[in-house]
C-alpha cells in the first residue's frame, strides 16, 4: 500500500488562535473548538488556575494570562483571547478595555477577551432582551446575569444548572436546551438566549434553540471562536452553530 504524501502546511496555516483558559482542567472548550472551525485553524491553549473561582484564583489567573499572552505572541499566534469574564473584569470594565489596547500595542498581535467577544456578538445580532442559562451553582446566577449589561442586553430572567466549577465537563449535552426552554416559557418576549461560560457543552444547542424559538442565541464559546476567526480574516460561513457564523 502506497502512503499518501502529507501536506506541506502546518496545522494552523489559516489562523493560530491563542486562548487563556480559566479552568485548571480544561475539557469542553478544545473539543467544541475543533468541531466548529474550518481546516487550517488551530488552538494554542494555556490553562489558568481556576478550580473553585476564589478571589485568589482569579488574581493568580490574571497574572498567568498576562504571561501567557506574551508567550503566545512569541510563539507566533495570530490572535490572543483572554478567557474568563470574571478575570477580564477583575480590574474593572474600563481597565479591561485598556488592557487589550495596551497588550496589542506591546505585543504587535491582535488581542481580544471573552467579554469583548460576547459584546461584539450580541451587537452583531442585535440582542436587546435576553434570558440567561448558566451552568454553575444557583447562587451564582445573579452575578452571571449581571454580565448581560456588559453585552448590551437587558436580562429578563436567568437560571443555573447547579454544577460545581470543576465538574462542568460532566454536564449533559441537553442541559442548555432544557434551561432555555424553561426560561423562554417564562419570558416569551425575550429576543435572545445567552449561554455564558465556554466550558460546558453548548455548541450543539445553538441551532436547535434558534429554530425552536426564532430568537438569537449567543454562547460564550461560539462568540469567542467567531470573533477570533473574523479578526483573523477567516470569514467562512459555517453551518450548524447559529446565525452568528452563517450571517456575520
Amino acid at each position: 500500500m502506497t502512503s499518501q504524501p502529507l501536506p506541506d502546511q502546518m496545522y494552523g496555516h489559516r489562523a493560530r488562535i491563542g486562548y487563556t483558559s480559566p479552568p485548571l482542567t480544561t475539557e469542553v472548550f478544545p473539543y467544541e473548538f475543533y468541531k466548529i472551525v474550518p481546516a487550517g485553524v488551530s488552538l494554542v491553549v494555556t490553562s489558568l488556575a481556576i478550580v473553585v473561582r476564589s478571589k485568589d484564583e482569579v488574581d493568580q489567573s490574571y497574572d498567568i494570562s498576562m504571561r501567557a499572552a506574551r508567550e503566545m505572541a512569541a510563539a507566533g499566534c495570530d490572535i490572543i483571547v483572554l478567557g474568563g469574564v470574571p478575570i477580564n473584569l477583575s480590574r474593572g470594565a474600563q481597565n479591561a478595555e485598556q488592557m487589550i489596547l495596551d497588550l496589542e500595542a506591546e505585543l504587535g498581535v491582535k488581542v481580544s477577551s471573552s467579554t469583548a467577544a460576547q459584546t461584539r456578538a450580541a451587537k452583531a445580532l442585535g440582542c436587546k432582551k435576553a434570558v440567561l442559562a448558566q451552568p454553575y451553582a444557583h447562587s451564582d446566577t445573579d452575578r452571571r446575569a449581571s454580565y448581560g449589561a456588559h453585552f448590551g442586553c437587558e436580562v429578563l430572567g436567568a437560571t443555573g444548572w447547579g454544577s460545581p466549577f470543576n465538574q462542568i465537563g460532566r454536564i449533559p449535552q441537553n442541559a442548555a436546551i432544557e434551561m432555555a426552554r424553561k426560561l423562554m416559557k417564562e419570558h416569551p418576549d425575550a429576543d435572545t438566549i445567552l449561554l455564558p461560560s465556554p466550558h460546558w457543552p453548548c455548541a450543539f444547542a445553538i441551532d436547535p434553540l434558534e429554530q425552536e424559538f426564532g430568537v438569537n442565541v449567543v454562547g460564550a464559546h461560539q462568540a469567542i471562536v467567531w470573533d477570533a476567526l473574523r479578526r483573523c480574516g477567516v470569514n467562512d460561513k459555517i453551518e450548524g452553530f447559529g446565525r452568528l457564523f452563517r450571517e456575520f
